[in-house]
């Protein structure tokens, strides 16, 4: 079953039937049963290719055979067709069994991506633990029939695989692939069934192009080969040795057997009797064994082919008496003492006309050879015995009608084990056969002689011949030896003895129809009564759990009048409406058969309905839930080197033309003219945004761009110039000396007439001796270098003049450090750990004489220390323009700086990054991905939408669509480092070699929901939604396109929800009141069969209540960070804050009354009365348990109402203490996402109903006074941990505690490195505990605060 020989012509292309196996594969483990010689092998490998390039690199494959040969040949296969990977071969010839450390093990697999070994060396490595399943990604198993019984392919499944399954979800376990030719070895589907149990797989064989695979696979013309079999009567005719060899054993003596003497001298008599018993001496069964296959050669082959066995053992067994290695389970008395047991036989003479020296059997098989010989004759001879193949072999060499007709060669395997037990008669050995198969494949044998190892997967050359000198064992040999039969015109031979004639040919052909039957014609899962109702509970276990609700099937029966029943069977409301409850078909005398039937009918409901698949198992975890195909990526991904649009700039410059950008320096509010210079570049570009300069701890400038404007008549000269004067600005605040590089990317020149700038040069460059300036009067404006310190740049303060100036007392120059160039683009902090804030206070004195002073003017030499940071934004914005204008075309970003911010890392550390817009495309992404599955998705329940918007979004997703679309080139991760910076130089960046950097797969998923991030605050939901689908374009639906319409028709409306009043609550009418309805109904309420749960809506009401609550944020005037934003967030939509707004809002109604009376029986006029409405009463449940619990609830609402209020209203940390002793049931937060939900879908999408909904509520106006008041809304748990952190590891233990008679209460302890610090006991609920004893832990650390561990 090797892979096809695709020639060395056109690339080979899998034909279509191997690719619709090779689809199968990847959505679920199959057996891929096909005929020899079609091409499975070929699967395999595309299959593994697959595997390879998504999972780990910690994981590998393994391809598993039954045979050594077959793993030689497979991994030569797989290597050749693989070579990017490392594979290794593991067999019994390795001496595996030698290797007893896990270094060992872990020293021949390191690197190996593929390993191909025996089933019995991987069974051996899982149970030693040398070998780990959850190391496995791919598990292949070649004749995959094998993994039955006792078998180590068996082994490895039920003992290592099944176990862990169980444990573990099944992504723990590597995925399937079976091979096979025949999957079953009889016509049972039982047998089928079981096999495809043990291989937790579905056997599969092509059907959309089942005639190509046909068409490429050809069966031989089977010919029947009759023989007469041996008469007993004439037994040992025309052998010389078989009757003395009877004779042997017959009177062989065992009191002389070496080892029974040896026993006598040791006095072991209870083994002594034992032996003598039983007879079984090594001398004594080897003589036993030698016999019966020697009988069995006469049998089948003749006299002088048992004569040739016979001798030939007796001359091996004397060759091998001094070879340790052999025999190793006798001593060497016991071999000699066999030995001359075997010479002393008296031969008899045989006569050369007597008969039976050839057996008829072998007669036939010659007659047939000499029939079949033709031109490139190759052929097989399967026989049943080993020591068969060895003499059957030997008589085709030595007689003559095929001696020199046939090059024939015996072959019976390698043996797995360096310690098997040879035995007398054993004419092969692992050597003899070492060139075999080759020799065959070359041509240099053209006829093998074997046993069934040569039926499965060898890489045979298409045989014209086979034979099967002996009866197939089973329908499995019958396939599997016709399928080595594979040239165009080939003859498949079976010897049927004449007295077994009714065996007919026909016979074995319809087995294998009826094999090919069992898994051919019905590849999908069976629904039977019996199975029905293990389905159905399974498909209700997956369903959302909901703490009142039990959601098993509810079955209810109703009898006719003759005594027959009928059931009904109910889902969970959570099941949709259209299948929630099916009706038997038929009247049935039992309960039992009634509830089958039922079940039945409603588990096909489910099945055409589509919420359980083709394999009638709910959808959960199975790749029905998924748009795309989605593949694992490593957390650490290749991907490209930033783009770098400098280079893009260096290139241009052979354009000839140049253009100018006046660089405008705002102090104070008005334009620094000292510091008007222009920009030079060779191409327009657009400019970045202005850039905020801070220079000084107080001091702050705005650096502008003006529009770029082309410079006409640039001489060459000029040109030159202008690099001077860039090079003038680099080196002025610069103690290190620049080289004589000038071709640098970007120019900076003066804003002047470029016909000015020699003048302007020859003004300002160059540097003059201090002491002249003070000579002349003068006080220096330039930059101050003391050549005794590296010309460290320093700026002028004052002069120093003594009363007498001589050479001891010189005129001295009194300054103080120039400003080190740093990153001007951060905010400078005072006392900063470099030392550069205080720098400026320290003052130097020096010689006048000793120091030079530049000609250029401090107030412009200050410029160069401007250029790094404008060439970062320069590029950062250049890189967002063509990201913007490529990959984000059509979405219409018009700000670039959202797009800057989005694509900027931490770790570059700009003055932006990406964690504020990540978390804004977070939440436009989980409810862009919840509307489009809420709303065509319309039959699922919301387990099914929940598992389905995980998958979707993903980090790997995100990731995905990052690379496929380029995103990685664009990240911004090169940090900008001043004090490194070096400015570009044309000739480097021409030359710059392309790159590729390591990313983390979170990174490339955090700058996809940063760009969404980024869209959303340039143009809102849509613009976000636009550049959403520009990554997952398999999301389509935009708020836009929602309408009402789009769920359907068919829910009820309950009569007991007051519309009217309800509108009044919720500030809300709605259109379809069926919505409304459903938003109310509880998962309890078993009474309504024509509504849903609100499970749906509140699916979708988490995601709007997202979107609602994260608009506040870029709205409001306080910037928040993403890790606050994150961490409020999840306060405010904390389902204990949800369920108290549920139970506080309320209106009030004006209650009816009966009329009142005077005596006289006047009608007295009534004083109006009014009663409270709350959202809460309307919630349509079902059960006492429910109910109990919604009262003891409100109870403790209504006792902590006012404490509440003013936490809120009032208090500088969130309520978490008050909220945990409220412990409010997750129903009554459910109510709110679910009629957020309903409000959302009947206003068709509208967010600025469901915002007023939500302000309605107060939730709103709770996150702004977080913000503006900066109320602390971290978990107290998370305070101490926090507090704790770096002494130790806080840990809280909570213990229920039970009491008799009295209700549970809870405990909870605070404990530091083993240590408890703090302990509270008797709360009602274990939050409640917990939050109690962190907040003592937080007072407790406060007064003793905790040592840093050193």
């Amino acid at each position: 079953m090797a892979l096809m020989d695709v020639g060395s012509g056109a690339a080979y292309r899998p034909r279509e039937y191997q690719l619709e196996m090779l689809e199968a594969s990847r959505k679920e483990n199959i057996i891929v049963a096909m005929d020899t010689g079609s091409g499975k092998t070929h699967i395999a490998v595309l299959r593994m290719l697959v595997e390879l390039e998504s999972c780990p690199l910690d994981k590998r494959i393994w391809f598993l055979v039954p045979t050594v040969a077959l793993a030689l040949q497979q991994h030569e296969v797989i290597s050749r067709q693989v070579p990017s990977v490392k594979t290794k071969v593991l067999t019994g010839l390795d001496s595996v069994e030698l290797w007893t450390e896990q270094s060992i093990w872990d020293e021949v697999l390191k690197d190996a991506r593929v390993a191909v070994a025996t089933h019995a060396i991987l069974a051996d490595a899982l149970t030693h633990g040398f070998v780990k399943m959850s190391q496995i990604a791919l598990l292949v198993f070649d004749e995959a029939h094998h993994c039955m019984r006792r078998h180590p392919a068996n082994k490895i499944m039920q003992n290592h695989y099944h176990p862990m399954l169980q444990r573990s979800a099944p992504a723990a376990v590597p995925h399937i692939l079976g091979l096979t030719a025949s999957p079953i070895v009889r016509s049972d589907r039982k047998e089928l069934e079981l096999i495809e149990a043990n291989l937790n797989a579905v056997c599969k064989t092509p059907k959309a192009h089942r005639s190509e695979l046909l068409e490429n696979t050809h069966h031989p013309q089977l010919e029947r080969i009759s023989y007469n079999p041996a008469i007993h009567e004439d037994y040992g005719q025309g052998s010389r040795f078989l009757q003395p060899l009877f004779n042997c054993c017959l009177s062989y003596n065992i009191e002389e057997d070496p080892y029974i003497e040896a026993l006598r001298k040791e006095g072991k008599s209870a083994e002594l009797q034992n032996i003598l018993a039983s007879g079984k001496t090594y001398c004594n069964e080897q003589l036993k064994k030698f016999l019966e296959v020697s009988r069995h050669i006469y049998e089948e082959l003749g006299g002088a082919a048992v004569d040739y066995y016979i001798g030939a053992s007796i001359d091996h067994f004397r060759n091998s008496i001094n070879d340790s290695s052999e025999l190793l389970d006798c001593s060497q008395l016991e071999r000699v003492y066999l030995l001359e047991s075997l010479d002393g036989m008296p031969l008899r003479d045989v006569s050369i006309h007597e008969g039976n020296q050839s057996s008829e059997k072998l007669d036939r098989v010659i007659d047939f050879l000499v029939k079949m010989d033709q031109p490139d004759f190759s052929g097989l001879i399967f026989v049943q015995r080993r020591a068969t193949v060895s003499v059957l072999a030997r008589m085709l060499s030595i007689t003559p009608a095929t001696q020199n007709r046939f090059q024939c060669a015996p072959y019976v395997g390698w043996s797995t084990n360096r310690h098997r037990k040879e035995s007398l008669g054993d004419l092969l050995h692992r050597d003899m056969q070492r060139d075999t198969l080759e020799e065959f494949k070359a041509g240099r044998k053209n006829l093998i002689v074997t046993t069934d190892v040569l039926e499965e997967g060898i890489d045979m050359s298409s045989c014209s011949m086979v034979i099967c000198f002996d009866k197939p064992g089973n329908v499995k040999s019958f396939v599997q030896r016709r399928g080595r039969a594979r040239h165009l015109k080939s003859t498949y031979g079976m010897m049927i003895s004449t007295k077994d004639m009714a065996l007919d040919l026909a016979n074995w052909v319809q087995l294998e129809q009826e094999m090919i039957q069992a898994y051919q014609d019905d590849q999908s899962a069976a629904l039977t009564a019996n199975e029905a109702m293990q389905h159905l509970h399974h498909f209700c276990s997956v369903l959302p759990v909901d703490e009142y609700v039990d959601n098993r099937p509810l079955f209810s029966f109703e009898e006719n009048s003759t005594g027959l029943k009928r059931a009904t069977v109910t889902l969970p409301n959570s099941v949709h409406p259209a299948v929630r409850r099916t009706q038997g078909k038929k009247w049935w005398r039992t309960e039992l058969a009634a509830r089958k039937e039922a079940a039945f009918h409603a588990y096909q409901a489910l099945h055409e309905y589509g919420l359980v698949n083709d394999n009638l198992l709910p959808l959960t975890r199975k790749a029905e839930l998924r748009f795309t195909d989605q593949k694992n990526l490593p957390s650490v991904v290749d991907a490209m080197e930033q783009y770098d649009p400098i280079v893009d700039i260096a290139h241009a410059w052979t354009s000839g033309q140049l253009y100018e950008t006046r660089l405008r320096v705002d102090r104070d509010g008005s334009v620094d003219e000292n510091l008007a210079i222009s920009m030079i570049l060779p191409i327009p570009l657009p400019m970045p945004s202005p850039i905020t300069l801070h220079l000084e701890v107080d001091t702050t400038l705005l650096l502008s761009f003006d529009q770029p404007v082309l410079v006409a008549d640039v001489s060459a000269e000029a040109l030159d110039q202008m690099r001077n004067t860039t090079a003038l600005y680099l080196q002025a605040p610069s103690s290190r000396e620049r080289g004589p590089e000038r071709d640098f990317v970007v120019l900076f020149a003066p804003a002047i007439p470029w016909q000015q700038l020699q003048e302007w040069l020859t003004q300002h460059d160059g540097r003059e001796a201090s002491l002249d300036l003070y000579n002349q009067g003068k006080q220096p404006s330039g930059i101050i270098r003391d050549h005794g310190k590296f010309t460290e740049p320093r700026t002028f303060v004052r002069w120093i003049i003594p009363d007498q100036i001589t050479k001891s007392t010189p005129v001295e120059v009194e300054c103080r450090p120039l400003p080190r160039r740093r990153n001007l683009l951060q905010t400078r902090a005072v006392n900063t750990e470099d030392g550069d804030a205080d720098s400026v206070k320290k003052l130097y004195t020096m010689p006048a004489s000793a120091v030079t002073v530049d000609k250029l003017p401090l107030r412009q030499a200050i410029f160069g220390l401007f250029i790094s940071a404008i060439l970062d934004r320069l590029q950062a914005s250049l890189v967002a323009h063509r990201l913007n204008d490529t990959i984000l075309k059509g979405v219409g970003i018009k700000d670039i700086s959202h797009v800057i911010t989005a694509i900027s890392t931490p770790i570059a550390q700009a003055t932006t990054n990406y964690q504020r817009y990540e978390f804004f495309g977070d939440s436009v992404l989980k409810f862009t991905v919840s509307c489009q599955l809420f709303f065509t998705n319309t039959k699922w329940h919301e387990g099914y939408l929940s598992e389905s918007r995980d998958k979707l979004i993903q980090n790997s997703r995100l990731a995905r669509a990052a690379l496929d679309n380029g995103i990685d080139s664009f990240i911004l991760t090169d940090r900008f480092t001043p004090r490194r910076w070096a400015a570009p130089i044309i000739s480097a960046k021409q030359t710059q070699p392309t790159k590729k950097r390591q990313m983390s797969t979170k990174v490339l998923a955090d700058v996809v929901e940063s760009l969404i991030g980024a869209a959303y605050m340039d143009g809102g939901i849509h613009k976000a939604q636009a550049c959403l689908h520009r990554f997952l374009p398999e999301i389509t639906m935009f708020t836009s396109e929602i309408s009402p319409a789009i769920v359907p028709a068919g829910r009820g409306v309950s009569n007991i929800i007051n519309q009217h009043s309800l509108a009044k609550l919720i500030g809300y009418t709605f259109n379809d009141p069926a919505l409304l309805t459903e938003a109310l109904t509880h998962p309890s309420c078993e009474y309504d069969l024509c509504t849903q749960s609100y499970q749906r809506l509140e699916f979708l009401g988490d995601a709007v209540l997202d979107m609602v609550v994260m608009a506040v944020f870029p709205n409001h005037p306080v910037e928040m960070d993403q890790g606050a934003m994150t961490i409020l967030k999840h306060s405010v939509v904390n389902a204990n804050l949800l369920a108290f707004l549920c139970m506080d809002l309320a209106v009030y109604e004006e209650s009816s009354s009966m009329p009142q009376f005077s005596t006289n029986g006047r009608r007295l006029s009534k004083t109006p009365s009014y009663d409270q409405i709350h959202l809460w009463r309307f919630l349509r449940s079902h059960g006492p348990n429910i109910t109990d619990a919604r009262e003891v609830c409100v109870q403790r609402y209504q006792s902590l109402r006012d404490r509440i209020h003013h936490a809120l209203d009032h208090a500088t940390a969130y309520p978490w203490e008050l909220f945990a002793r409220l412990a409010a049931d997750k129903f009554f937060s459910d109510i709110i996402e679910s009629v957020l939900g309903a409000i959302f879908v009947d206003s068709g999408g509208n967010l600025d109903v469901c915002h007023s909904f939500v302000e309605r509520l107060g939730l709103l106006s709770y996150v702004r006074r977080v913000i503006a008041d900066e109320v602390n809304v971290v978990h107290p748990r998370n305070i101490a941990q926090a507090m704790v952190k770096g002494a130790g590891t806080l840990v809280f233990k909570r213990r229920r505690v039970e009491m008799k008679g009295k209700p549970a209460t809870y405990r909870c302890a605070a404990i530091v490195n083993k240590n408890e610090i703090a302990l509270v006991e008797g709360f009602a609920t274990a939050e409640e505990a917990e939050v109690r004893v962190a907040l003592d832990v937080i007072e407790h650390l406060k007064v003793n605060p905790m040592v840093e561990a050193s």
